[in-house]
């Protein structure tokens, strides 16, 4: 009787935790829910119903280049992501299929062909190809009025496939297919339905990023996503230098028009770990001059101090080129910390923080910004699914700043100055998660500093 009552109650809180309210989940305008991704007729259509990127590629050569092995193109084959989804199928029995599908395996999702089976995602060839050319270019409206929040999030779109594809360009002609303008695709408001995720059940902001945007100096310019994320990089930091939206010639169709502006297809974020582990060291490498260029540090000492005294200085960690929070996404497995070292004239450490330990783990008290995900039991998780709330979320707005003050005592024995580092290093989840997600296949996950400043203390 006693296990009995365990397997109901397990039960019953699979279905408190991950299964809707009836009304919500049975709606015809959500046939593919928890993800809130339809089609145009609102049923599900054939995998072959959406052209393959190497059909595009015969006129869309440079962008089709530019696209391959970008984290759009390696959404759903990315080995961290296929790790934690198939956990989540697994843990809400089949509820985050469609949940975490929905964005990285959408034409999975809208024609029903995503299967768990023998502990082995099965799916079509053409979903692998995650964030494709045919996917996005028949997005047809947003549906973010009629989403739980009233907000863009877990894929509210709709999407036609079909002859027709659309763009930003009103006068586009092809010979191979139909076009038309979107004014939607020219906008940050395209973009956010994939990056703004809630929670489906507690409506939980797992994951903001258009809202980071929206309330940003950046929205207030007019400054989309697209003029950062689909520009060459000495565009982005421009941008954000100028808050003015950039200018990028090019041609995107070889039989088309040279175009004033012309939007690049790399997509290029944070993520530098994913695209060197899938061998794509284009983009990583873009990934990291982006993170380079993120944020700037300025540190704030006393120019001599008394041997044997309480040295105080602070460290600023400013927001220059995001134009959303640093660091964005899921920010309760991101780490971007500060990494202080002091040191006297002989080399010798006095102070340190912000230390990797042999195992990769880091310092745990370490100054790092990101955030703290608890379940509803107020423990700590990396399980999107398990979220009901932030313990604490510490990351800085565009523009924005934040200060950290670090204190230690100056030896007696010193002499000459000491000298103070600090550098913003920056890793897309710890070591620990990697090694629980892939197992004995685990990495040593890649670290980039962002930004490093120096100064010096004379003691007397």
């Amino acid at each position: 009787m006693k296990y009995f009552f365990l397997i109901s109650t397990v039960a019953i809180f699979i279905v408190t935790i991950f299964c809707p309210p009836l009304s919500f989940a049975s709606s015809d305008k959500f046939p593919f829910y928890p993800s809130l991704i339809r089609t145009d007729t609102g049923k599900p259509v054939l995998p072959n119903s959406f052209e393959q990127p190497t059909i595009c590629s015969g006129c869309h050569s440079e962008i089709f280049t530019q696209w391959k092995g970008s984290m759009h193109s390696s959404a759903f084959v990315d080995p961290v992501f296929q790790a934690l989804w198939q956990l989540g199928i697994k843990e809400t029995q089949g509820f985050a299929t469609n949940l975490c599908g929905g964005c990285h395996g959408a034409v999975g999702v809208v024609s029903s062909d995503i299967l768990m089976k023998d502990n082995v995602l099965h799916t079509n060839p053409i979903t692998r190809e995650g964030v494709q050319c045919d996917l996005c270019h028949t997005i047809k409206e947003s549906m973010f009025l009629e989403t739980p929040t009233y907000e863009p999030q877990n894929a509210s779109v709709v999407v036609a496939p079909g002859s027709v594809k659309r763009g930003p360009y009103k006068d586009s002609v092809s010979p191979y297919h139909e076009t038309a303008y979107s004014e939607l695709h020219t906008t940050s408001k395209f973009c956010a339905n994939c990056h703004q995720v809630f929670h489906p059940v507690n409506n939980f902001h797992i994951e903001r990023t258009y809202d980071e945007w929206k309330y940003s100096v950046y929205a207030q310019n007019g400054i989309q996503c697209q003029d950062c994320h689909m520009m060459p990089i000495e565009k982005a930091i421009e941008t954000a230098r100028t808050l003015k939206r950039p200018q990028h010639a090019g041609q995107p169709c070889s039989m088309g028009p040279k175009r004033d502006q012309m939007f690049t297809h790399e997509f290029i974020g944070a993520n530098f770990t994913v695209t060197s582990l899938l061998g794509h060291k284009n983009h990583a490498d873009l990934a990291v001059q982006r993170l380079k260029s993120a944020a700037s540090l300025d540190i704030t000492a006393p120019s001599s101090v008394q041997a044997g005294s309480l040295v105080h200085i602070s460290v600023k960690v400013t927001n220059v080129a995001a134009g959303h929070n640093l660091p964005t996404s899921l920010t309760e497995v991101r780490q971007m910390w500060l990494d202080v070292t002091i040191i006297d004239a002989q080399g010798n450490e006095i102070f340190r923080s912000g230390r990797l330990n042999a195992l990769g783990d880091l310092d745990e008290e370490a100054r790092i910004f990101n955030a703290a995900a608890v379940d509803k039991e107020g423990r700590h998780t990396y399980k999107p699914w398990e979220i009901v709330r932030f313990e604490y979320n510490k990351t800085i707005p565009p523009k924005g700043f934040a200060i950290e003050r670090f204190a230690f005592i100056a030896p007696s024995s010193a002499q000459g100055p000491i000298k103070v580092k600090a550098i913003l290093r920056y890793r897309s989840y710890p070591q620990s998660l990697a090694n629980k997600l892939l197992g004995k296949d685990a990495p040593v996950l890649p670290i980039v500093d962002m930004a490093d400043r120096e100064a010096t203390i004379q003691v007397q």
